[in-house]
């Protein structure tokens, strides 16, 4: 069984929203095959091993990275959600203390105009994350960060504004 994750970073980014009397974070993807395919991936996560994890990093920038730890899920394929270059201000600010208070759900989302929201399509269910942080990008150091850090550092060479 292999440990490694396939990484998706090409979506548009995340929006929030409220549901459910719980925060909802969307990924916003512009390919509806790409998020349609996605989704069905994430639907079959087992609510007891999702991780999400927000990567404050200076200058108000954020990374969200988002997936099922694949050293407790007995799939033998593993996807995950990584975006970097997002800004901190914002919705961020507004939903910050929502998640510290209460992991978010999670939702996969299209949209044909990523500036017109009544464009954008709800692709997957609300599927629950089991384990939020939010932390300063240094402690990617830590072990316990090891696939947040493989990622990160993966895409950090790429120009996401």
């Amino acid at each position: 069984m292999s440990f490694e994750i396939s990484w998706h970073d090409n979506f548009f980014g995340i929006s929030w929203a409220y549901e459910k009397d719980r925060l909802v974070i969307s990924m916003v993807f512009e390919d509806k095959q790409e998020a349609i395919s996605v989704a069905k991936e994430v639907e079959d996560w087992s609510d007891k091993f999702t991780r999400l994890t927000i990567i404050e990093k200076p200058e108000d920038e954020l990374a969200i990275c988002c997936y099922e730890d694949p050293q407790i899920s007995k799939k033998e394929k593993h996807i995950g959600l990584f975006r970097t270059g997002m800004r901190q201000s914002g919705g961020y600010q507004q939903a910050k203390p929502m998640i510290e208070e209460r992991s978010p759900l999670l939702q996969i989302a299209y949209a044909a105009d990523v500036r017109d929201m009544n464009t954008y399509e709800q692709i997957s269910r609300l599927v629950p994350l089991r384990k939020c942080r939010i932390i300063p990008e240094k402690l990617l150091k830590k072990q316990e960060y090891f696939y947040e850090k493989t990622v990160s550092a993966k895409f950090s060479n790429k120009n996401r504004f």
